[in-house]
């Protein structure tokens, strides 16, 4: 699996170029939104990591979901009537609540290269920011271009991991009648590491199934949610 500066290195890399491509397709309208497109890439790029027990990785992306999760609270009850000291204390509590008692029950309930690294996570990120953006008064396609900035920093990553799963030297060894499966052939054959497909699947990869089984559900509910928006997009690409 990639690293930490490989993987800042090549959200970094992606990030750039869908700025560029979105400012240049005129999906961005200022170069303000063309850098948070940059910016939303690289953090879409630490997400699979967010089931990680350690490491700079999901200190970032708690430290991020922190101020996100106490910015998005303080946004809808600053003009709702609220004691002033409830608007303050509110975002606070939020902030702490993500950032520490969050960030123990992911680590005490999810495991490194579970869920979180698999293609339906990619996309319930991407409607998932799809419906929070929905919230905001940003033109359609800015809302699309920052959802796709998260997807495609989360599949950049897992396919980074893939990538990563190669060796550069295969095994050598002859092949024994007594190999347990094609698979175990293949990664002996072609220097696969142990880590191969577990990065860059459709979440089935573990013995339990409950975890995919939740995740397909939550893109289910998020997909009929955001319809609307969805159909807009589609209607602006069809039309």
């Amino acid at each position: 699996m990639a690293d930490f500066k490989t993987h800042l290195s090549f959200g970094s890399f992606l990030g750039f170029f869908l700025a560029i491509a979105t400012y240049l397709a005129d999906w961005v309208h200022t170069v303000y939104m063309a850098v948070i497109i940059y910016f939303a890439t690289i953090i879409g790029s630490f997400m699979p990591d967010t089931d990680s027990d350690s490491g700079h990785p999901v200190k970032i992306l708690f430290e991020f979901y922190a101020y996100f999760a106490a910015a998005i609270t303080f946004y809808y009850v600053h003009d709702n009537g609220m004691d002033i000291v409830l608007k303050i204390v509110a975002p606070i509590a939020v902030f702490f609540f993500v950032k520490i008692i969050l960030m123990k029950i992911f680590k005490k309930w999810t495991h490194h290269r579970g869920i979180f690294h698999s293609i339906p996570a990619a996309l319930i990120a991407f409607f998932l920011t799809l419906l929070i953006s929905w919230t905001t008064d940003l033109p359609l396609l800015e809302k699309f271009s920052i959802s796709l900035a998260i997807f495609v920093g989360y599949f950049g990553h897992l396919l980074l991991d893939e990538i990563y799963s190669i060796k550069l030297v295969s095994n050598s060894s002859q092949n024994s009648d007594k190999e347990r499966s094609f698979k175990e052939i293949i990664k002996r054959n072609f220097g696969l590491k142990k880590s191969f497909g577990t990065a860059l699947d459709f979440g089935f990869n573990n013995k339990s199934k409950l975890p995919a089984i939740i995740a397909y559900f939550i893109l289910l509910v998020l997909i009929v949610v955001d319809f609307q928006v969805i159909s807009k997009i589609f209607r602006y690409f069809t039309s």
